[in-house]
């Protein structure tokens, strides 16, 4: 925290409003009181933050905040019109432990890719040097949210990756961009488990059958910072030439409930596309992001 403190200080800020992750909503009351020890007045974001890519700058600005301070979350370089302070906030753990009780499982394995998000960056240097004890080749990369463009870059040089994470949702996306086996070290349940694509490839498949004969299609558009995906504007053309009508449904948060009572055929998703992949059972109307369209 120190280092945080001081480029607060650096910053002259006074208030601070301050997001933070839900899986680490047990911290941040500790988090909250350290802060004010130290002469600042805390406002605690309590909308859901979902990551780097949500950075509620106008909110902080309309109650006088000086800054921004993003617990557990790398930066995206996203413009903001305060200035953002980002805290990794690292976790205590020992992968090794865990990995020990699982090494059997990884015999087939001789190339892996070990991959982290960032509150267990302290722990990857040494998770890496007990694989290559175990006679692994080991290429190591942070998983920055939803961004995995780099996992196909990599997937030829390994026969694995492994996720150092808390809870599924970082390794489901990896388990989604590549063919290679991903195994996620689950610092939560203190687990090794390979990652099961297949009842989430099966709900897109049928989803993207629909698409046809769909009639009535709503776009979820979302004004987050960092949640804007693919070009709307130009798939409405194309859609309205094939006799589609095309709905525009914006909003801050995605959530099914907004949707109620609408009559619609298909939902494309332009805002975060994990909502197409981890919510997709929850939407009443079968839902595609638009890179599947």
């Amino acid at each position: 925290m120190e280092e945080v403190v001081k480029e607060l200080k650096k910053l002259n800020v006074k208030r601070i409003f301050v997001q933070f992750p839900e899986g680490l909503k047990f911290k941040i009351q500790e988090i909250v009181e350290k802060l004010e020890a130290k002469g600042f007045e805390v406002l605690l974001c309590l909308e859901r933050t979902y990551g780097a890519c949500d950075v509620r700058d106008e909110e902080a600005l309309r109650l006088k905040c000086d800054a921004i301070l993003h617990v557990g979350h790398s930066s995206l370089n996203l413009k903001s019109r305060l200035p953002v302070i980002y805290w990794p906030y690292h976790l205590e753990t020992n992968p090794i432990k865990i990995l020990k009780k699982y090494l059997s499982v990884l015999k087939n394995y001789k190339r892996i890719c070990l991959t982290y998000v960032i509150q267990f960056e302290p722990q990857v240097k040494k998770l890496k040097e007990f694989l290559e004890k175990n006679g692994k080749e080991v290429i190591v990369n942070q998983v920055l949210g939803c961004r995995l463009e780099w996992v196909k870059k990599v997937e030829s040089k390994v026969d694995a990756f492994i996720c150092i994470a808390a809870g599924k949702f970082h390794a489901l996306g990896l388990g989604l961009k590549t063919e290679k086996p991903v195994l996620n070290l689950d610092l939560e349940k203190n687990k090794l488990e390979k990652v099961d694509v297949h009842k989430y490839l099966k709900i897109k498949n049928w989803n993207k059958s629909l698409l046809k004969e769909a009639k009535k299609i709503g776009f979820l558009i979302s004004w987050k910072k960092g949640q804007s995906f693919g070009s709307w504007e130009e798939l409405k053309k194309k859609m309205e030439k094939e006799g589609k009508k095309v709905y525009l449904f914006v909003m801050d948060e995605i959530d099914e409930n907004k949707l109620e009572g609408l009559k619609l055929d298909l939902l494309i998703n332009f805002a975060c596309p994990r909502i197409a992949i981890d919510d997709a059972t929850k939407f009443k109307i079968p839902i595609l992001n638009w890179d599947e369209v």
